[in-house]
């Protein structure tokens, strides 16, 4: 193809994508016009390409201007924690939970509940866990906002050796029975908690059942305690 041939086409396209066809179908040779046309069929589909990558990606001025993602609310807790009692997290993953240290328990606990921006009114449940016998025992605690209707996970770890963690019973009244439940069976003390004594068990029982290294004891009040539960599972 010639270059005069090349400058046609080029110009007919140009006019054609302006709007005006009237170049390309003035083109007498058939075969430079069905050239132009292919041309212009092209250009058309690079333009809408070009203006498809433009719209997918943002320029560097709208990714700078983008806010950062939205505080997780275990983040926001955690953060407000760690302002107000510093050097209570435990550990720095909030993702599932947040892992306190304990010493500060019963004013993050009062805290939790009235800060109006958590409002962690309703203790669901207090869990006790045995992490092995080498390990710590450890105390969970769900808590729900019945206003924001938001829920989290706080644990704390206590040593085995000697367990013990600020009492929550007079924040939250229903803490009471789970307090002593979680120490009728793993042996916890709940300081400053009113009625520290056994819920299932007798007050004499020995030991504390689900702890990993528990041993049942052979008899109580000159009853065996069968070890062997026949017929029981």
């Amino acid at each position: 193809m010639s270059d005069e041939q090349t400058k046609l086409i080029q110009e007919a396209v140009a006019k054609a994508l302006a709007g005006n066809m009237d170049m390309i179908n003035n083109i007498e040779d058939r075969v430079t016009r069905s050239k132009a046309k292919a041309a212009l069929v092209k250009a058309k589909r690079e333009a809408k390409k070009g203006a498809a990558t433009s719209e997918e990606t943002p320029s560097e001025e709208i990714v700078q201007a983008e806010s950062p993602p939205e505080k997780s609310l275990n983040q926001k807790v955690a953060e407000a924690i760690e302002k107000k009692f510093p050097a209570s997290l435990a550990g720095d993953d909030v993702d599932g939970h947040i892992q306190l240290t304990g010493a500060n328990w019963f004013e993050i606990a009062h805290y939790l509940k009235d800060n109006p921006d958590f409002l962690f009114d309703s203790l669901q449940c207090v869990t006790g866990f045995d992490l092995g016998i080498e390990n710590d025992l450890e105390v969970r605690y769900n808590l729900h906002s019945m206003t924001h209707n938001h829920t989290i996970e706080i644990r704390i770890q206590t040593d085995r050796k000697n367990p013990k963690i600020p009492s929550v019973e007079q924040v939250w009244r229903i803490g009471d029975w789970f307090e002593r439940e979680t120490y009728d069976m793993y042996g916890i003390i709940f300081e400053g908690h009113r009625n520290m004594t056994r819920i299932l068990l007798p007050d004499d029982w020995e030991g504390w059942p689900l702890r990993k290294d528990y041993e049942t004891q052979e008899t109580y009040h000159g009853i065996v305690v069968q070890k062997v539960k026949d017929g029981w599972e």
